[in-house]
């Protein structure tokens, strides 16, 4: 659910700086995605998604938005041999509304986004032994229970540049994942979140601007069958962007996670001895060349708190991800264009790996994406 309280938050830092041209826009697209590694039995998968979205808007004030995408997956894990698991089916839908308009005298954004709970809810359980690690690359795949993200957000003029603030809230519903890694059995509700952000956004001569973000995440528990069995720690976020879409563009920042809450031996919550989510850094650069954009991809996790030996498990050597990407812009129209991307990334996971005598090594993981985009603008 932090994902849709992230997709309301950007269309708030788009509106603090412009306005919609159009009437709405539809878009289409196809992706593949590929990985495999140096695990002595390989983990490796791939997926091909259709992502398709849809926003109108209704006049000035009111635009409406719609999301998903059907997938087509398949994954190996190391620990079950050769045994692979394919998978297909359309994901959750998104749908929602942004309304536009001024209180204290302030522009203002009103967001509101229903998850609406069309796909497979087991799917990210099937998957989650044979993917890339999630602290390097998010799964796609969203299928989990019905929730509800709602924003609030205002823009501050400071001169030429707009100072913005968003405060947020995400409902998660109760689903049944089928059989999870490390969670007991029964209906599963993620925890609510509560989200506070600030920017700042200048814009400079040449269609050139700055933006900087700050924002935390405050959750509450997770739940199984009613019973606490978790409370991820708050998240704080930090970033700088600079954009220029004639040259040189860069985004770098921090995410920072405080100490969770496990069950402790009697079986209630209690801070973890250890932080188990370790701080990342990311620096992504680009470069247009007209239409044309290469891009860079870095990113750094630190080890967490927990040692190698720590019987709890719960040791994570953290690493590095590397990648380079480029895209093109065709334009077919006044009001179409053709976007075709790529990338590889290689990711290494520190001590992620076991070796023929179970002896920790390094995970090496090779991620290849192709894919294209039509938008048309209504």
């Amino acid at each position: 659910m932090i994902k849709g309280l992230k997709f309301a938050f950007a269309f708030f830092s788009i509106y603090c700086i412009s306005t919609f041209s159009f009437a709405g826009q539809l878009s289409l697209g196809a992706v593949f995605d590929g990985w495999t590694t140096n695990f002595v039995n390989p983990v490796n998968g791939t997926e091909f998604w259709v992502p398709y979205s849809v926003s109108f808007n209704l006049d000035p004030g009111i635009n409406v938005y719609g999301l998903g995408e059907f997938g087509v997956g398949s994954y190996t894990p190391s620990n079950d041999g050769p045994e692979t698991t394919n998978l297909s089916d359309f994901s959750d839908t998104l749908v929602g509304t942004e309304l536009r308009f001024k209180s204290f005298d302030l522009p203002s954004l009103l967001s509101v986004g229903f998850n609406i709970p069309t796909g497979d809810k087991t799917w990210e359980g099937k998957e989650l032994n044979s993917i890339v690690p999630i602290e390097f690359v998010d799964p796609t795949y969203t299928g989990q229970g019905f929730g509800i993200s709602a924003m609030y957000g205002l823009s501050f003029k400071d001169g030429t540049g707009e100072f913005g603030a968003a405060a947020g809230y995400s409902y998660a519903g109760s689903y049944d994942p089928g059989s999870l890694p490390g969670v007991p059995s029964g209906e599963l509700k993620l925890g609510d979140a509560v989200y506070l952000a600030f920017n700042h956004v200048q814009p400079f001569s040449g269609n050139q601007s700055e933006t900087i973000r700050l924002s935390a995440f405050y959750f509450l528990q997770t739940q199984v069958s009613g019973q606490p069995v978790y409370q991820l720690g708050p998240n704080l976020n930090a970033s700088y962007l600079w954009l220029n879409p004639k040259g040189l563009s860069y985004e770098a920042g921090i995410q920072y996670y405080l100490k969770a809450e496990r069950p402790n031996a009697s079986g209630t919550l209690a801070t973890e001895a250890d932080q188990y989510l370790a701080p990342r850094f990311y620096l992504n650069p680009s470069y247009a060349f007209g239409d044309f954009v290469l891009g860079v991809q870095l990113k750094y996790v630190l080890p967490n708190g927990y040692s190698t030996s720590d019987p709890s498990g719960l040791y994570d050597g953290g690493g590095l991800l590397a990648g380079i990407g480029p895209s093109y812009r065709l334009k077919l129209d006044g009001t179409s264009d053709l976007k075709l991307f790529g990338s590889y990334e290689y990711i290494i996971h520190h001590n992620g790996g076991q070796d023929a005598n179970l002896n920790l090594v390094d995970a090496d993981y090779n991620l290849f994406t192709i894919g294209a985009t039509y938008e048309l603008r209504l």
